[in-house]
């Protein structure tokens, strides 16, 4: 390959590789057409049977919640499909007999996907399917945003204490959703323990909610908490509900 050619590729592949691997580290959301409009159709119809008794057909709430509009959308973001998929499918209708036919696991996506239509989320060309589920994040329509207040949140800092005695947890990430209050699994903690350390700090609460937790022994730690996140300027908090530590040291 003569000279300026190559170096011409070798710049290439500085300035775009960064670029791809940036683009697929960045992770999928409902804004950018996660269902069929074939599908969504289908979920009216199932809806309008199984499901609007009670949350109306215009999603609007009557005996149940609305799912449409800004309090439905600050429930379920920034947490992923999932999430949102497995509240409804093991739990909806409410009331349902336990000897009643079962609704279809399909037919539970199908639905989901009508009430993404109704909430203004477009539709791509493909279908939502289960895979997929837990790698698509839902968010509001302008994008991801900081984890709304009174989520049940995990992050990872280093717990240290003020001098007026007040636990903390400092260098710590921006929080993300969790979906279990206590019990991390193995791979939880691995991920979190990876994690590199944040600057934020927050203020801990509710520590005897922890059982066997004592912050004494744990002074200094890299330590993953998890608990509802409180949005407060200059004193944002955490009410635990589960301290696991990750390593001796605070550490990157």
């Amino acid at each position: 390959m003569p000279g300026n050619a190559a170096a011409w590729f070798l710049t290439f592949l500085v300035l775009c590789i960064p670029a791809v691997q940036a683009q697929s580290q960045t992770p999928r959301t409902i804004v950018d057409g996660v269902y069929s409009e074939a599908q969504s159709t289908r979920g009216k119809g199932l809806y309008t049977a199984v499901c609007s008794g009670c949350h109306g057909i215009a999603l609007e709430g009557i005996s149940a919640p609305e799912l449409t509009g800004n309090r439905f959308i600050e429930r379920w973001r920034e947490g992923t499909m999932d999430g949102i998929y497995n509240f409804i499918r093991e739990r909806m209708p409410l009331g349902r007999a336990a000897n009643s036919k079962p609704i279809p696991d399909r037919d539970y996506l199908d639905i989901l996907t009508y009430i993404l239509k109704l909430n203004g989320y477009r539709s791509g060309q493909g279908e939502l399917t289960p895979g997929v589920l837990g790698s698509v994040m839902f968010v509001a329509k302008n994008g991801p945003q900081p984890v709304p207040d009174g989520a049940l949140v995990i992050t990872v800092g280093c717990l240290s204490q003020t001098n007026d005695g007040v636990w903390i947890l400092v260098s710590a990430t921006e929080p993300v959703r969790t979906r279990t209050e206590t019990t991390s699994t193995p791979a939880e903690l691995k991920t979190s323990a990876q994690k590199n350390l944040g600057n934020l700090v927050f203020r801990l609460s509710d520590l005897e909610a922890v059982p066997d937790f004592v912050p004494d022994r744990h002074e200094g730690h890299k330590m993953q908490a998890k608990g509802y996140l409180v949005r407060q300027p200059n004193a944002e908090r955490i009410g635990l509900s589960s301290m696991e530590m990750l390593d001796s040291a605070c550490t990157p």
